[in-house]
């Protein structure tokens, strides 16, 4: 059997037994009025630290950072978050999607992507933390 990822509010078909159901994108403009309306889903952003803290993208202002290659080793403190909303940021999309599957597979049930990641965000000029302009030496 194929999988299949519906867009718009549809459920994920995976290849596996037991497959989650869940929405497999959120919209840049629906996750700014859920951070504005003050009932964020849990934030997790999957780029390198560097990319992440320092990097011309910058952050959303709830987010953590779990890096894709450390996130095995991470699911065991995330999980808390098993039955949360959780959203996945990366670059453009696709570290996020392969972090979905990830969580889905370890029994996250609510996992869902930021469609087109911090470059989105930045495309449509929404808030977010910015780097330090410059550093200094001490």
């Amino acid at each position: 059997m194929k999988s299949y990822l519906f867009e718009h509010n549809t459920a994920v078909r995976a290849p596996l037994p037991g497959a989650i159901t869940a929405k497999p994108w959120t919209d840049a403009h629906a996750l700014r009025r859920a951070l504005d309306a003050g009932r964020p889903p849990a934030i997790v952003d999957v780029r390198g630290l560097c990319e992440f803290f320092s990097g011309p993208l910058g952050r959303l202002p709830t987010a953590v950072n779990v890096p894709l290659p450390q996130l095995p080793a991470c699911i065991k403190e995330l999980s808390h978050l098993r039955l949360a909303s959780i959203v996945l940021v990366s670059m453009t999309q696709v570290r996020a999607t392969r972090a979905a599957m990830q969580l889905r597979a370890a029994g996250f049930r609510n996992v869902s992507i930021l469609r087109g990641g911090m470059e989105q965000w930045n495309r449509l000029g929404l808030p977010r933390l910015s780097a330090p302009l410059s550093r200094r030496r001490l």
